[in-house]
């Protein structure tokens, strides 16, 4: 068994104007900045090993404090970045909602029938993030391990990790999520 700690990075500027952010992303605000250091108090106690996230600035920005906080390495892992919005990147939910309201609308009802244009699905993220996490549980061999994540890489690691269909993502891009921690076994089930 390994244990697998989830983390969402802090609030970027972008998140706060409510636009959508694939794996290049924005700074931390300086309230996600403070967010990631208050949250690296409690999981000082823990006993992590290692900290793993993909390469976008918030998730670096976020696992660099964490790192300095906890005394540990940050591991890159490119396949833990954000869905690819595509043309969707840096418009807000009402500027996709406005231009066409039909996608929108199977976006939010029907998530796996939608692509955005020149992105990913979430299917494609999802198996991405699978492959990810299959790694990591290899080379951390029953040690914590620490992932940094983007909202909806994150919703689709916790699918995954509850057993629950991808139909589902939404309900677990809970805004008010912070961190979590899974028992998972080399693979991937969750005890």
């Amino acid at each position: 068994m390994t244990k697998i700690y989830l983390m969402k990075t802090g609030r970027t500027r972008w998140q706060e104007q409510d636009r959508l952010e694939s794996s290049a992303g924005s700074p931390l605000t300086p309230q996600g900045a403070q967010f990631v250091c208050d949250i690296a108090e409690q999981l000082s106690a823990m006993p992590i090993a290692a900290i793993y996230a993909a390469t976008g600035e918030a998730e670096r920005e976020t696992a660099g404090l964490l790192a300095g906080k906890l005394g540990l390495k940050v591991r890159t892992n490119k396949d833990l970045h954000e869905i690819d919005y595509g043309l969707w990147q840096g418009l807000t939910s009402e500027e996709i909602k406005r231009r066409n309201p039909k996608v929108y609308r199977q976006w939010t009802s029907a998530p796996t029938t939608v692509c955005p244009p020149d992105g990913e699905t979430l299917d494609e993220a999802q198996r991405r993030v699978r492959k990810a996490l299959e790694g990591i549980l290899k080379r951390q061999k029953g040690k914590a391990a620490l992932l940094v994540l983007r909202p909806v890489a994150l919703a689709l690691l916790r699918c995954l990790l509850h057993g629950d269909k991808i139909e589902t993502v939404w309900k677990d891009a809970d805004p008010s999520f912070t961190w979590c921690s899974y028992d998972v076994d080399i693979n991937g089930k969750t005890t």
